[in-house]
């Protein structure tokens, strides 16, 4: 059996300890959020690629749509015994843009409810792999877009939403703090 060399590396109840974290992290954070500023970006310039900055609900909404569209549909495909391409989001353009911005419109309490049910179904799905299964490569959603390796374990699809949660739970920090 051809395992993810990287994936050896991480622990499944670790990750899952992690990914809860994060999200209660950001849940944190986003209390200590005044109500008028949730939907507001700090005045920072662009990013490099002239986006401008996003406001604690676009990030938290990013997430919740993230969670919801990537790593859940390929970790459901991957234990059903498909290749989490085909039968995913991997297979749409790009499923952001409208729905994250109607998300982002909405109270900050309900982005983060949604939030938590996606991640949650995330680490129920996680725990079901065996632990061969965990640290298999076999999906190539994120490596035929460039992203890493060609193929992605059960642990590093998971191990990717915990570095996508960081990223902009850091936003989501930082407008708290």
């Amino acid at each position: 059996m051809v395992l993810d060399p990287d994936a050896t590396n991480l622990d499944r109840e670790a990750l899952i300890d992690r990914l809860h974290v994060s999200l209660e992290t950001m849940e944190w954070a986003a209390r200590m959020i005044p109500e008028r500023w949730t939907h507001r970006a700090l005045p920072l310039p662009p990013s490099p690629e002239g986006e401008p900055p996003w406001s604690a609900a676009m990030n938290l909404a990013h997430l919740v749509l993230y969670s919801e569209r990537l790593p859940t549909p390929v970790l459901e495909s991957l234990l059903a015994g498909g290749d989490g391409v085909s039968d995913t989001w991997f297979r749409e353009p790009s499923p952001y843009e409208v729905p994250a911005v109607e998300l982002a419109a909405e109270p900050i309490s309900q982005i983060l409810a949604r939030l938590r049910v996606a991640q949650t179904r995330e680490i129920e799905l996680a725990r079901r792999f065996s632990l061969d299964q965990w640290t298999t490569p076999s999906t190539r959603a994120w490596g035929a877009r460039g992203m890493g390796p060609p193929l992605h374990s059960p642990a590093r699809v998971v191990a990717k939403s915990l570095q996508h949660n960081w990223e902009h739970g850091n936003a989501v920090l930082q407008l708290a703090l």
